[in-house]
C-alpha cells in the first residue's frame, strides 16, 4: 500500500540516529528531513530560527507556491517531530517540555495560516471587547497582518483558545465577532494572539 506525504514524514521523524549530525554534538538524534538529524536541543534552536524566519515571510508567498509549499512541509514535520520528542524515552527538563509545546503551538497556528490565505503585515488601530460573563473589559491595539479570515494582534487580558471577543476598527467604525485561535505569549502582561473573524 502506498504512503501518503504525511505517512512519510511521520515515518521518518520518528526515526532515530545514533547521533546529531552538529559538529561535535554527541547526542542521540531523531530525524527531520527539512533540519537534518538533530538532537532535542539542537532541534529546539534550529526550529525556533526557521519558524520566524517563517512567521517574517508569510506576506511573501503567493499560495501555492514554492515557498509556501516548502513551509507547509515543514509546520508539519514541526508538529510530529516535536511531539515524537515528548514520547521517546529520553530525560526532558520542564524548560525544554516548555518549549517543545510553544514549538507546537506555534508551528500548529502557522501551518493554519498556511491552509487559508496568506496575511500582510498592516497595522490597523482596533478596540477588543469582551462580553463574556465575568470577564468584560475593553482595549485599545493594533493588527500585527491581517488576512481575509482573521488577523494577528497583542492583547493584555488574559484570554483562551475559543474565547469570542468583538473587534471594532476604530478609523471606519466597522465591528464583528472573532474567535481566538491561538495565543502565546511575547512579554510579562502581553501576548500575540491570533483571531479569526466569524
Amino acid at each position: 500500500m502506498a504512503l501518503s506525504q504525511n505517512d512519510t514524514i511521520q515515518r521518518d521523524a520518528v526515526q532515530t540516529a545514533e547521533q546529531c549530525s552538529v559538529p561535535e554534538c554527541q547526542q542521540s538524534s531523531t530525524a527531520a528531513p527539512s533540519l537534518g538529524r538533530m538532537c532535542l536541543k539542537h532541534f529546539i534552536k534550529a526550529s525556533y530560527r526557521t519558524l520566524e524566519e517563517l512567521n517574517r515571510s508569510t506576506h511573501t508567498w503567493s499560495v501555492g507556491g514554492a515557498a509556501w509549499d516548502s513551509a507547509r512541509r515543514f509546520v508539519q514535520e514541526c508538529v510530529q517531530i516535536a511531539t515524537s520528542f515528548t514520547q521517546q524515552k529520553i530525560q526532558v527538563s520542564n524548560l525544554e517540555r516548555a518549549q517543545l509545546v510553544d514549538i507546537t503551538i506555534w508551528a500548529a497556528e502557522l501551518g493554519h495560516r498556511l491552509r487559508r490565505s496568506p496575511r500582510n503585515p498592516l497595522a490597523i488601530t482596533i478596540r477588543l471587547i469582551s462580553e463574556m460573563p465575568g470577564q468584560m473589559w475593553e482595549e485599545e491595539t493594533y493588527t500585527l497582518d491581517l488576512s481575509r479570515h482573521g488577523a494577528r494582534t497583542k492583547c493584555q487580558h488574559v484570554v483562551k483558545n475559543d474565547d469570542v471577543l468583538r473587534v471594532v476598527r476604530l478609523d471606519t467604525a466597522e465591528q464583528l465577532n472573532a474567535r481566538i485561535v491561538w495565543q502565546r505569549q511575547k512579554t510579562p502582561g502581553t501576548q500575540e494572539i491570533g483571531i479569526e473573524f466569524l
